[in-house]
């Protein structure tokens, strides 16, 4: 008969390529996995995974393995999460959440999730929203936090809160906008984050509705640190989170400007996926939204 710890092994082999990877998903040894994957396959009768290669691969048998484990550990986890109670509960979470995120209220989350669920494991990961739903559809992630920017089907989504965002630059750029001529085309960089942001998706659309700006005129960056860099050095006009900057602005060395573009409130939300719906996830959804705080940086 099949134990756990030996389906477990198979599943994370198959989910992430070797035994290395799975044994640190699993808090073991590579001794321990390889252990595992014998008996198994003293018990199958044959061998589960080509190991000829550089890379382990499934066999036939060890793909049909591999996916009745996933079933199987899915079903064994969401009757776990709903029958007891989350304080008690040891587990793995992982949450990803944007950089924004990160910059901002993570830190407080963390910190009442621990107190909340002292037995829970919480591993975070910043990324990209868009690389975030895809690790949270793949299952690589539990949670992620992201901007509200498309329909998902597949998750359970509870909105967090309002991020404010305002269309900012340095004085020095504002004033070379008001000695442009009304008429005048306009010749100042927008400062965008790239495709794979939620944000970058938002102001996208914002710009897709503009009559007078135009995608000559933009300059991407991957990460929201050099996009205020930029700004703040007068390279251009950014769509930027005012809590996250308000000393920045109280000084004056960012100002808003007027682009013509909307600047409306970014809504956050928390998503799962829809079979991991138990009192466990209801629970930490609920510790974000009491956590939500956009106002400020988490250094200050």
């Amino acid at each position: 008969m099949f134990t756990f710890k030996q389906i477990e092994a198979v599943y994370w082999i198959a989910k992430t390529g070797s035994f290395v990877n799975a044994a640190e998903q699993l808090h073991t040894t590579q001794a321990g996995i390889s252990k595992r994957i014998k008996e198994i396959e003293q018990i199958v009768g044959e061998s589960l995974f080509d190991r000829s290669g550089r890379k382990v691969r499934l066999t036939a048998k060890g793909s049909m393995l591999a996916q009745g484990a996933q079933a199987l550990l899915r079903q064994r986890q969401a009757l776990m999460d709903e029958l007891v109670d989350p304080k008690h509960i040891n587990r793995v979470i992982n949450i990803g959440v944007t950089e924004l995120v990160s910059s901002t209220w993570l830190s407080q989350y963390l910190i009442a999730l621990h107190a909340q669920f002292p037995q829970l494991s919480i591993r975070p990961h910043v990324d990209f929203s868009h690389d975030l739903l895809a690790k949270a559809d793949a299952q690589l992630l539990d949670l992620i936090v992201i901007p509200r920017f498309a329909q998902q089907p597949g998750f359970v989504r509870c909105e967090l809160g309002q991020a404010q965002f305002e269309w900012l630059a340095s004085p020095a750029v504002k004033a070379q906008l008001a000695r442009r001529g009304a008429d005048a085309p306009w010749d100042t960089p927008l400062l965008m984050q790239g495709n794979g942001s939620g944000l970058g998706f938002i102001t996208e659309r914002y710009l897709a509705g503009s009559t007078h700006l135009g995608h000559h005129q933009v300059l991407r960056t991957n990460s929201l640190l050099p996009l205020v860099g930029m700004t703040l050095a007068g390279q251009g006009v950014s769509f930027l989170p005012t809590g996250y900057l308000r000393r920045e602005i109280e000084a004056a060395r960012l100002v808003p400007v007027d682009t013509g573009l909307r600047n409306d409130p970014v809504i956050y939300d928390i998503l799962y996926r829809q079979e991991l719906q138990s009192e466990l996830f209801r629970q930490l959804a609920h510790s974000a939204q009491a956590c939500c705080d956009f106002s400020t940086s988490f250094l200050t």
